[in-house]
This record gives structure tokens, C-alpha cells and sequence, in this order.
């Protein structure tokens, strides 16, 4: 194996570099990467020179509100980690060493900063704390011992990248993907990525993808996730799934792992496992955070760590927009390294010049990617060395140009720029530690295997030599080049025929479950044959089951340079049918959508027919079973039962309530009247409502007063700035509300009242003949009043000329709010009407269109198309939309970049209709 030059003076100075990148950051020395808990005491520091220059510009300039960081000089001993092979324990020890040392230094500063009410927030990944304050905060905080620096806070973002003009049509393999022969790895070693975990840190990812959903750790293979240990939503904009609002990380983790199954073979790695958090890059303090959950992940409360579930690979397809060698996030870097952790970084995208390269990157601890095209040619954009010292950069070259990759919304797209060159090495790496078990956590290892084995591309643009150069790094990389030269040992394989006991024909489709000094899985060709690729020596279980039947177990015994054979019969089951109709149960009784779970059944979720709300399953007899079913439209309970299955069919129907506390399905609305607003003009009637006497209500707050607390979106304001405030007598009167079936109707809205004294009042009466006469439920006067008033209304049960006034008058007045006025009470009732579903396509491609089908002219009910990956039998741009209006109904469907069409349809009252719709592209 050729080590480079720069490998060897790399390698050979790495104690120099990582003590002096820590000096520039914090001030202090640390060791290398390790792992027991110990602490280095730093030199004294002036309280004056621990402010960084450009923090005390920032508080020079603002009294108060500066965010900052202040790092402390304790450091964790990790100096032993790599000598820990066990894998849980070795990240358990890096963390419990990293949290004691950061427990330690800031326990004190963290005490003043809670009884002092300062915001703040505290890391043990890198030994520090963001704090928001002024002056008089930093100067106390320096004056500490233990604090070690003030810095600035920052800002980094992923580099800028480029739609790629390669055409969106789908390949066999994507380029990249055979550029670096990860196919031919797969062919000839029988290695996806099998037993590794590579992270993400970026804008996220959409877990669902066809690519992805199946590589996802979260996917728990019945049709339910589980996003503990997997999804960390630094951002705070995902929630508790994986979500991607940018697209850039959906995109880098297709090039890592994707694979669809059905021709989208766009990931180097696709039998890896992936997980994400969003921390690039909103802030600062989301990053760290990000680098600090990948050591040690938690639940999606932010509780119950562990290591144990830390990747082997982090994809860091980011870093500063501008050339900088910035100690930017040094101690997590390291601290990865330590727990055995391979980050991989993109390099940036300021070139063609010089000098460009960016952080973290562009530092020596750090592995940094290039990027060149399908013609092997350093991309223009790809940013250049030497990096920190003169050190060369990148480290190596990958594809990143015309890069197709998937993309939120279930589609794909080509994009520019190292940031997908960078998952291309990640997705490398994995398949070399998937085959090598021996490299697993050997960070420097695995670095100087792919320096040696890259495909040199001489380059003397920018300084370096042939074979390691400032626009390629080491070379171009080779995935098949650098697992024949990885540590692997001698080798075997295993292979053999799945067959029936009874029949003695063959069994396609088996999975065939390898487990020994490797795991490996592979499915049976046509002909019932399978056989793995090559596998360390070594004694193996194989299990092999298909659905229908019973599953099977042989021993091999894999021996150097042979295949051992190991046949496995399987036992057919006795199957039985279960059957049913899942429907509504809550009074339109119509078909339902719905997803079915079954315990035990291997192939994941079984899914109704949209139109008749049908299913059927085969079963193995003579067991019990338990059925969870839930509606694919929103707003309804969950429904679970248990039932016996012995040597006959079954019938499984299932009635679904709709969820009372939200009323949200479809068809159904709360009892009584309602009124938000949001869509009025500025004066005048509507919808019955009336306004009367002066000034006018208005609904266009011309005094720009705050919305009601607890409102929304518009509202009703009675205010002096839209007219006379000297006197008012105004009122806003609802139209007549029919409450002759509610035996305890109430009044509820959101109000925000502001008298100037007592000379005003605002009053809520409540009238039972039509507004002839008048009763005050509520009263204010020289008292404010906010949020939200509930009223019952008992003189208005069983009546049926009901109306409510909203009656402000006064002299020298301000104003009074009315927000969400609802008259009633809250059940969630049925609303006559019917359902509309259908399918929305292209009608030159065939493809789904994810449009909107709205009934004309009524916006409040239309539905748009939605993504059914877990359905094989539904395809993308499935819609439904409830009309309120039966027999026939004119719809609309509209889609960007395409005319709007309409369509009559005859609405069924209870029923499902069915229209689908075939869209033509503007101008074709």
C-alpha cells in the first residue's frame, strides 16, 4: 500500500497540530484524542485579554443582548480511547470523560449565571457555555480562573450549491456512484454498508423517501418509525420526525445510502443505516449541539443518553462561506475521533483560486473532500489549498458535479458543489468498515488507506505534487481499490439453494440471513440460489425465511478461497384469509383509507382500498394475532384488537370514531356557529354579521393594535384611531343562530379590552327572539380584560332565533378586540355531504402531480395530493377533499406549472366518488 507524502508528514506532526488548533480556540492545551476523565490546569490569563477582539467591538457597540461563548480550560484526558475495542464501551467512556470535565470547570459560572436570571446554554462536547449579556457579564466572567476565553458567536452555513443541467432521467447506477466503483464493490465483495450507521448533520432529511425510508435506523420495518436515537431537531423546526425545509441534507443522504429498490440505485451505500439531525446551520449553538448529540444520542425528550447508538460516520457537507482556517468546532472533531467516530467534511466551494478552502475543512484534524465532474476534471467551483500551515487540501477528490440525488417531496434532482462530493467518501467508508471489521473506529487507519489507494490526478494549479496536489488532495477516490487493500484477511463465501420441504422447488425472494464473524443478507435469484460475497473465515448461522412458510436454519463453516454450500429446506405454513371494510363509525359510514399493522406479519403494513375501504391478508393459521388500525385521513381514533385465527377465514371489519378533542377528519365540523375573521375587509356585512352605530368596527385594525391574546390572523377592533374617540356607540351583531337541538350551548372568543376609564363599556348581550330584546352576559368597564372568555348561555338552550351583540359605547374610549367567537357547543357533529378522491398525473409523462382539487370558489374544501410510500398499491399525488355541497359539484385542479382544469362531479351524500385528473403542462 503507497502511503503519500503528505500522509506521512501528516501523521508524523499530528500532536503539534492538534495542540496548536486548540491554543487558537480557547487559549489552553488539551490531549489527543482519548478517553479517561482528567484535567490540564491552563496559564494564567489577563480578564482583559480573555475577550477576544471582535467580542469587544460587538459590546462596545450594544449595551446589552451580545451572544457569546466562553470556553473554559478543563479538558478531558482521552488520550487511552482507541485502546477500548468494544465499541459501546469505548464512546460511553469518551462522553462520561468529556461531561466530568465540563461538570467540573463550569459548575461554578453555571451556578451565578441561574441565581444572576442570565440566559444561557451549557456544553460538554466542546467545555463551554453560550450566554446572552453585556459588558458587565463578560468582564465578571473573565475575571475567572476557570474561564479560559470569550468568543464571539458565529455563523456557518452549508456551501452554496448549484442546480446541475445533467439530464433528470433515471440511471442504472448514478455516474458518481460508478466513478468510484462502489457498484463493483457491491458485485464482488457482496458489501452495501451492512452493520454501520452514518450521521448526518444538515438541514435534515425526509425520512420517508423512497430512497431512504428503508435505510432509515428509525424504521422499524412494520410500517412505524421510531425517531428516538435517530432524529435530533436542533433546528426546532422538524418536531419529533425527521423533516428537510431546504432539501440539501435529503440530498446528501440519498448520495451516502439511497436506494429505492425500483431503479434509483443513487447511494454508494445503500445497505447502511442512516440518521440526521438539522443543525446546519441556523445557529451556533444548534451545530454544537448537533456534534455533541452524534457522541451521544438521546430520545427525542432530550433524555436517557447513549453512546451506544452513536454512528461511524458523520457527513459534514458544510463549513465557513468564506477561505478561513478558523478553529471551528475543534474539541467535537476530536472528541469524534476519540470515540472511534469518522467525520468527514466538504471543502468548500470558493475556487478556482487558491487558498479557498474553508472550515472546518481546511484544518489538518479534519478529512475534507474536492469535487470534479463525469471527465475526471477538477469542478471550477471546488475550492483549493494549502489549507491550515500549508497543509494540502483537500484530502481527496469525489464526484460532485451533475450529482442526481433525491430530494423532499419524493423527487430527485442533480446538484454542483463538494457538498455532494463529501457523501460519496462517507458512503465509502462504509462499505470498507462493513467489510473490514479490523477498521471500525480506526479513524487514522482508514484516513491513510484512502490517501493510498485514491487514483492520483496531477494538478499543479495551486502547488503539491502529482500524486497530492491542492485541487485533488491524495486523488480521486476508489471504493474497489481501497477494499482489496483493506485488512479484510482470508476470505470464503457461502452459498446454497432455499427450497420447499414438500415440493422440493425452489424459493425465490428468501432472505437469507448470514451471522458469524461478519453479518451479511442477501435474497434468492429465481432459481432459489443466493450467494454472499466474500466473508472473513470463519463458523456462520444461516437462516433463511420467506413469508408462508416456516424458517429455516443451517451451520457453514467458511474456509479460504472456497464457497462452502449451505442448503436450507423451509416448512409451508397452513394459511388462512383475514378479511374486511374499514369504515367511518362516527356518522357518515363511508369507506375509509386505512392502515392495518398486524403483529407477526413480515411484510409491513397493509393498506385498504381508498374507494371501497377493503383489505385482504394471508395469514399462517393457528395463532393469535393483534390488528392496529389507522385512517390515513386525519382526525380519527386508533383502533386495536385482538382475534384468534385457527383453520378458517376471517372477518375483521372495523367501524373508526373521529378524534372529539381535535374534529379534524373530513365531513366534520364542531356543532354551532363560528367566526375567525381572518378574511374580511376593513368595514361592512358579511355572513350575516352586522356592524352599526359609530366609529364602525373594523377589520383591518387601523390602529395597528396586537392581536387578541390567543387569537390569530384578523379580528374585530372597535378603536378610537379609525374615528371620533370622543364618543363611541358601536356594535357588532351576529346573524341569526338556530341552537334549538343544544341543551348547553356557550359563548367562547378571545378578547383584548383597553378602557382609558371608566367612562366606557364594552358589553356581550345575548338575545333569544331575533334581537328584539337584549340580555348582558359580560361586562367591563374601567378593568382590562385578555385572552379567552367562556360564557354559558343557558336562556339560549333549545332556542332557535338566537343572536349575540358585541355592543361598545363610552366617552374618551381606546379600543376592545374580538377574536374566534364561537357559539355553541363543542361536539364534533357530521356535516352533510361527500367525499372525493382520485389520483392526479401528468398527461404526457404518466407521472404523479401533487395538485390541489378544490370544489369552485369554496377554498375552505379542497384537498391536495399526498406521498404513499409505504403503499406498493397506491401510487404519489393519491387526493381527497369532503364536499359539503352534493349532486353534481364543480371542482377545480390546479398545480404549479400547470393550467387550471374543473370538472363536474356528481357527490354522493355518505358515499366516495372517485374522479382522477390528467394535467397538461403550460405551453404543451
Amino acid at each position: 500500500m503507497r502511503i503519500s507524502r503528505s500522509a506521512r508528514r501528516r501523521y508524523a506532526t499530528v500532536l503539534v497540530a492538534t495542540v496548536a488548533t486548540v491554543l487558537a480556540l480557547t487559549g489552553t492545551a488539551t490531549a489527543l484524542p482519548s478517553a479517561t476523565a482528567g484535567a490540564t490546569t491552563p496559564p494564567a490569563v489577563a480578564a482583559k485579554d480573555k475577550i477576544r477582539p471582535q467580542l469587544q467591538s460587538q459590546l462596545n457597540s450594544q449595551e446589552s443582548g451580545v451572544d457569546f461563548w466562553v470556553y473554559f480550560g478543563g479538558r478531558a484526558d482521552l488520550s487511552k480511547a482507541s485502546a477500548i475495542k468494544d465499541w459501546n464501551a469505548r464512546g460511553t467512556a469518551v462522553a462520561k470523560a468529556l461531561k466530568q470535565a465540563a461538570d467540573d470547570s463550569q459548575r461554578a459560572v453555571r451556578k451565578e449565571l441561574t441565581a444572576s436570571g442570565v440566559r444561557y446554554q451549557s456544553f460538554w462536547a466542546t467545555n463551554a457555555i453560550k450566554v446572552t449579556g453585556g459588558q458587565d457579564l463578560a468582564e465578571r466572567l473573565a475575571a475567572r480562573g476557570e474561564v479560559n476565553s470569550l468568543l464571539p458567536s458565529f455563523k456557518v452555513e452549508p456551501p452554496p450549491v448549484t442546480k446541475g443541467v445533467g439530464r433528470q432521467a433515471v440511471d442504472a447506477v448514478e455516474w458518481g456512484v460508478a466513478n468510484i466503483n462502489a457498484d463493483d464493490v457491491w458485485s464482488q465483495f457482496g458489501v452495501r454498508g451492512e452493520d454501520i450507521t452514518v450521521g448526518s448533520i444538515d438541514t435534515g432529511a425526509q425520512f420517508d423517501h423512497p430512497a431512504l425510508v428503508k435505510q432509515y435506523r428509525g424504521n422499524k420495518g412494520d410500517g412505524a418509525f421510531d425517531h428516538n436515537y435517530n432524529w435530533f431537531d436542533a433546528a426546532g423546526t422538524c418536531g419529533a420526525a425527521p423533516c428537510d425545509r431546504d432539501g440539501h441534507g435529503t440530498h446528501t443522504v440519498g448520495t451516502m445510502v439511497g436506494d429505492d429498490g425500483a431503479g434509483n440505485q443513487i447511494g454508494v451505500a445503500p445497505g447502511a443505516r442512516w440518521i440526521a439531525a438539522n443543525g446546519c446551520c441556523p445557529t451556533d449553538a444548534a451545530l454544537i449541539s448537533s456534534g455533541q448529540w452524534m457522541l451521544e444520542p438521546t430520545d427525542l425528550s432530550g433524555q436517557n443518553p447513549d453512546a451506544s447508538k452513536r454512528p461511524h460516520i458523520i457527513n459534514n457537507s458544510w463549513g465557513t462561506t468564506a477561505p478561513s482556517n478558523e478553529p471551528l468546532m475543534e474539541d467535537i472533531s476530536l472528541a469524534w475521533t476519540a470515540s472511534g467516530i469518522f467525520g468527514v467534511w466538504a471543502n468548500g466551494n470558493n475556487g478556482p483560486g487558491c487558498q479557498t478552502s474553508g472550515s472546518p475543512g481546511s484544518r489538518k484534524i479534519n478529512y475534507s473532500v474536492g469535487a470534479y465532474d463525469v471527465d475526471n476534471t477538477i469542478a471550477g467551483f471546488s475550492s483549493r489549498g494549502a489549507g491550515q500551515d500549508g497543509e494540502i487540501k483537500p484530502n481527496i477528490a469525489a464526484p460532485g458535479v451533475n450529482v442526481r440525488s433525491s430530494m423532499p417531496g419524493n423527487g430527485y434532482a442533480t446538484m454542483n458543489g463538494t457538498s455532494m462530493a463529501t457523501p460519496h467518501v462517507a458512503g465509502a467508508i462504509a462499505l470498507v468498515w462493513s467489510a473490514a471489521a479490523a477498521l471500525v473506529g480506526d479513524v487514522d487507519g482508514t484516513r491513510s488507506l484512502l490517501d493510498g489507494t485514491a487514483t492520483d490526478n496531477p494538478n499543479s494549479q495551486c502547488g503539491g505534487t502529482d500524486d497530492d496536489n491542492n485541487a485533488f488532495g491524495e486523488g480521486r477516490l476508489d471504493a474497489l481499490t481501497l477494499l482489496r487493500q483493506a485488512p479484510r484477511g482470508v476470505t470464503g463465501r457461502v452459498g446454497g439453494t432455499i427450497s420447499d420441504s414438500v415440493t422440493g422447488k425452489p424459493i425465490p425472494g428468501a432472505t437469507v440471513t448470514i451471522v458469524g464473524p461478519v453479518s451479511r443478507e442477501v435474497t434468492t435469484a429465481a432459481d432459489g440460489a443466493y450467494v454472499t460475497g466474500a466473508l472473513p473465515v470463519g463458523g456462520y448461522s444461516i437462516s433463511a425465511r420467506k413469508y408462508g412458510y416456516a424458517s429455516g436454519t443451517a451451520q457453514a463453516q467458511v474456509v479460504e478461497g472456497a464457497t462452502t454450500t449451505a442448503d436450507v429446506e423451509l416448512v409451508p405454513q397452513a394459511m388462512n384469509t383475514v378479511s374486511g371494510t374499514i369504515t367511518d363509525g362516527s356518522g357518515h359510514g363511508w369507506p375509509l383509507y386505512a392502515k392495518i399493522v398486524i403483529s407477526g406479519y413480515p411484510l409491513g403494513p397493509i393498506f385498504t382500498d381508498p374507494v371501497t375501504g377493503r383489505y385482504r391478508v394471508e395469514l399462517p393459521g393457528s395463532a393469535a394475532y393483534t390488528m392496529q388500525v389507522s385512517a390515513q385521513y386525519p382526525g380519527y381514533q386508533v383502533v386495536q384488537r385482538t382475534f384468534e385465527l385457527g383453520q378458517a377465514d376471517v372477518v375483521q371489519d372495523a367501524a373508526l370514531t373521529v378524534d372529539q378533542s381535535t374534529c379534524t377528519a373530513p365531513g366534520y365540523r364542531w356543532s354551532g356557529v363560528s367566526e375567525d375573521f381572518d378574511d374580511w375587509t376593513d368595514t361592512g356585512t358579511r355572513d350575516g354579521w352586522t356592524t352599526s352605530g359609530r366609529p364602525s368596527w373594523r377589520f383591518d385594525n387601523p390602529g395597528y393594535r396586537p392581536v387578541p391574546e390567543g387569537g390569530n390572523g384578523r379580528f374585530a377592533i372597535a378603536d378610537s384611531a379609525s374615528g371620533d374617540g370622543k364618543r363611541f356607540d358601536t356594535s357588532l351583531t351576529s346573524p341569526i343562530i338556530d341552537l334549538s337541538g343544544d341543551a348547553s350551548p356557550q359563548l367562547t372568543f378571545h378578547t383584548s379590552y383597553y378602557p382609558d376609564d371608566a367612562s366606557q363599556r364594552a358589553d356581550v348581550d345575548v338575545s333569544t327572539d331575533g334581537g328584539r330584546t337584549w340580555r348582558t352576559v359580560w361586562r367591563q368597564t374601567s378593568s382590562h380584560a385578555f385572552g379567552q372568555v367562556n360564557l354559558p348561555l343557558p336562556q339560549a338552550a333549545g332556542r332557535k332565533d338566537v343572536r349575540i351583540r358585541f355592543h361598545y359605547q363610552g366617552r374618551n374610549a381606546w379600543w376592545w378586540a374580538v377574536d374566534n367567537v364561537f357559539v355553541g357547543t363543542r361536539a364534533c357533529r357530521p356535516v352533510e355531504g361527500g367525499l372525493v378522491l382520485g389520483f392526479v398525473t401528468d398527461r404526457d409523462t404518466g407521472a404523479p402531480v401533487f395538485a390541489t382539487v378544490a370544489r369552485t370558489g369554496q377554498p375552505q374544501e379542497s384537498g391536495t395530493g399526498v406521498t404513499t410510500p409505504v403503499d406498493p398499491n397506491v401510487g404519489d399525488g393519491l387526493y381527497w377533499v369532503f364536499s359539503s355541497a352534493v349532486g353534481p359539484t364543480e371542482f377545480t385542479a390546479s398545480a404549479s406549472g400547470y393550467p387550471a382544469r374543473t370538472a363536474t362531479i356528481p357527490v354522493r351524500k355518505d358515499m366516495v366518488v372517485t374522479q382522477n385528473w390528467s394535467l397538461a403542462r403550460a405551453g404543451g
